[in-house]
């Protein structure tokens, strides 16, 4: 029964997001046509329209509700076959589940050849069934030999053979999949699959070919890791649709974090360092888009991870001892090198990239580059140093709130104002909450902050309907 009410509840989702299909091609071409036949546009603007619109717009970057619901039968299908194969396991021969596993896997991809230009809500599940069945057919065929050895090998395989699947596919979802599985299987296989096999106890597991963490690491593990990073680069920037194009920028800062602060050979305990590798992958992460050239849209989530880590260090000035722990040569390295690219891209990043008014691109230039060299003063041995850095960092980030709204009036960006005016909350809740924390013990207190903070959310609310008002 409830898995029936989740499959209604799906059908109906997914059938209410097609309800605003995208224009297609034919129509666009219709109704440019008509225009130059109106003498709205000429022929030759009508040509540079229709070649805009494949460029920034190409087919098959979003589904309707019709493909989704395709997608939601192909995984429902790769789900069937699984549980099949699980209730008549003992009944199965070797070779007739090897023999049938083939023979289904060879129909699936004839099929998904032949309807791929005439049927999307047959051709997308095809596509997909067909992505996964090779892992499928790797887990059956190692449980009907009792094949034992690395638990990553398969997933490696799985994703070297459905490679030329998410490269020849025309739509971008069975790409996007393939991209998603490289990210996982890179994490899980650099940090967590060898971290869980020592938390329980599993001493005799063979290590992951992706192992980076333990001594000592396999240099073909680096090896692998990079170019498997370059995979997820490559088929990000080449495959994928443009609204998520450049979130390998992201996958590539974590990795690096992560080498950091896992537990490999070049580990960095000291929580200093630490926070200054966070600042400065963070802001070189926005910078990178910035130089990109990308929407606003595209760097939210950069954006977020940049305030979300001079946020977080506002409440050091809650620490009672400075920063120690112990450091490794390689990693320190990486961290100034990291540190010297971020305030360079801030220093070079054409003016134009962060605001047509030149002025407030030196202001944002700033807002770049004061957090990184304020993220310093945590390596000091003195703990009011740590508060110091605590000091300046709530009030460079109440100035970059402030500067938010204040710009996205200028240039007509209300999701600047947006931005500006939630961080400008969180940072005078915290702050409200810090000092006042003592007279929130009694209910007079508690009466009095909540009109405070009911005024000041009122406040803020009508001067963030003011400012998206003069940009509008």
């Amino acid at each position: 029964m409830v898995e029936v009410l989740l499959l209604i509840l799906a059908v109906a989702y997914f059938a209410r997001r097609g309800k605003g299909k995208p224009v297609t091609k034919e129509a666009l071409d219709d109704m440019l046509a008509g225009a130059a036949t109106a003498g709205i546009i000429t022929p030759a603007q009508r040509e540079q329209l229709l070649a805009y619109a494949a460029a920034h717009h190409p087919s098959g970057g979003r589904f309707g509700g019709v493909a989704w619901l395709a997608v939601l039968g192909g995984l429902f299908v790769v789900a069937g076959v699984s549980l099949l194969i699980a209730r008549n396991w003992e009944d199965i021969g070797p070779v007739l589940r090897v023999g049938a596993f083939l023979m289904l896997l060879l129909a699936v991809g004839e099929s998904a050849i032949r309807s791929r230009e005439r049927a999307l809500a047959l051709a997308l599940p095809l596509e997909i069934v067909w992505l996964f069945l090779p892992l499928l057919g790797i887990g059956l065929y190692g449980q009907t030999f009792q094949l034992t050895g690395d638990a990553l090998q398969p997933f490696l395989v799985w994703l070297a053979l459905a490679a030329p699947l998410a490269w020849l596919s025309p739509r971008p979802f069975v790409a996007t999949l393939h991209t998603a599985a490289l990210v996982l299987v890179l994490f899980a296989g650099n940090y967590v699959i060898d971290g869980f096999a020592s938390l329980f106890g599993v001493g005799t597991a063979p290590r992951s070919m992706l192992a980076l963490t333990g001594e000592p690491t396999d240099p073909v593990a680096w090896l692998l890791s990079i170019v498997m990073l370059a995979l997820i680069v490559l088929q990000s920037l080449r495959l994928l649709p443009q609204h998520h194009r450049h979130h390998c920028v992201g996958v590539v800062a974590f990795w690096v974090f992560g080498v950091l602060v896992g537990p490999t050979p070049i580990r960095i305990e000291h929580p200093g360092w630490i926070v200054l590798a966070a600042v400065s992958l963070a802001t070189l992460w926005v910078l990178v888009l910035a130089y990109l050239d990308t929407s606003i849209e595209e760097r939210a989530t950069a954006t977020t991870a940049w305030l979300g880590a001079l946020y977080a260090l506002t409440f050091t000035w809650h620490m009672t001892d400075p920063a120690r722990g112990d450091v490794t040569t390689t990693g320190v390295g990486v961290i100034v090198a990291t540190t010297v690219l971020a305030l360079g891209a801030a220093l070079l990043l054409p003016t134009q990239r962060l605001s047509p008014r030149p002025s407030w691109a030196l202001a944002g230039k700033a807002a770049f580059v004061v957090p990184v060299l304020v993220t310093m003063l945590f390596l000091g041995e003195d703990v009011q140093l740590v508060w110091l850095a605590a000091a300046v960092l709530n009030v460079a980030l109440f100035a970059i709130a402030a500067g938010l709204m204040w710009h996205g009036s200028l240039v007509h960006e209300p999701a600047q104002v947006n931005a500006g005016v939630l961080v400008m909350l969180a940072i005078l809740i915290t702050r409200f909450l810090d000092v006042f924390r003592d007279m929130l013990q009694s209910g007079i207190g508690l009466i009095v902050a909540g009109a405070l903070l009911a005024g000041l959310a009122w406040a803020l609310d009508r001067t963030r309907r003011r400012l998206i008002g003069a940009a509008s």
